[in-house]
């Protein structure tokens, strides 16, 4: 069976949108998943930890043979090869790479929750993940909603349309 996952992608350290680029080719040439859809890059200003650089972020949506435990681990192993450090929560970092929704699932567990559980409250993956989401997707309805809710909330823009 073939799964739909949407991945989450942020960086604000280095040329993050290099990063996130290189990723996206690293990704593609991964035997079990094919990137299927690229949001665009977004710049965002930073949740929690608010005093360090924006953000570069996009989505994108795969189609994988994998279970979401094991494309995540093929995810961290993406984050280390990008010197991905985890020493503060919220904190700068090279590469984020996080599931946000798995065909249907709701899964919980010591590794994994899905659909991510602060998805809903940050524009950052709602507004990509809404450009590409296919709009006969469960989880449509409630990103629309959680969009107009957090609508001028949290800063997001569009990487190409700055400085137009």
């Amino acid at each position: 069976m073939e799964n739909i996952a949407y991945v989450g992608l942020g960086s604000n350290m280095g040329n993050s949108k290099q990063t996130l680029q290189a990723v996206l080719e690293d990704l593609n040439q991964e035997p079990d998943l094919d990137v299927e859809q690229v949001s665009h890059f977004y710049v965002t200003d930073p949740v929690g930890m608010v005093d360090q650089d924006q953000f570069v972020n996009a989505v994108i949506k795969l189609k994988t043979s994998l279970t979401a435990e094991a494309l995540l681990d093929v995810l961290h192993r993406y984050e280390q090869k990008y010197h991905r450090v985890r020493t503060i929560h919220w904190g700068p970092r090279t590469l984020d790479l996080d599931i946000e929704l798995f065909n249907n699932d709701v899964i919980n567990n010591a590794v994994l929750d899905v659909p991510h559980r602060e998805m809903f409250n940050r524009l950052f993956v709602l507004v990509p993940l809404q450009e590409i989401m296919d709009k006969t997707h469960p989880k449509y309805q409630q990103v629309s909603d959680a969009i107009n809710t957090l609508n001028g909330s949290q800063y997001i823009m569009r990487l190409d349309e700055i400085g137009k």
